[in-house]
C-alpha cells in the first residue's frame, strides 16, 4: 500500500513514490534573470523571478495590491 507524505517545501500531500518528481518539477531551480545591479538585494531578484512566472491575471492582482499597500504608507 502506498504512503502519503507531506512536501517539506509547499506542505502539499503526495504519494511517497511521486514526491521526488513533484519536488523536481515544482520546486526545482527557478529561472533567474541577470542581476541588474550589484546593489540590488537578492530578495528583490527573487520577487522579480517569481513575478515573471505568474499568469497575467495574477500579475495584475499583485500590482494592484502593491499600489494599495504603497498608498497606505504614512
Amino acid at each position: 500500500m502506498s504512503q502519503t507524505v507531506k512536501c517539506d517545501i509547499c506542505g502539499g500531500l503526495y504519494n511517497q513514490s511521486h514526491l521526488s518528481s513533484h519536488k523536481r518539477l515544482s520546486h526545482g531551480k527557478r529561472e533567474t534573470s541577470p542581476r541588474s545591479s550589484k546593489e540590488e538585494p537578492e530578495s528583490i531578484e527573487a520577487i522579480l523571478s517569481l513575478y515573471k512566472q505568474l499568469p497575467e491575471e495574477w500579475k495584475k492582482e499583485v500590482l494592484h495590491r502593491l499600489a494599495v499597500a504603497d498608498q497606505k504608507k504614512p
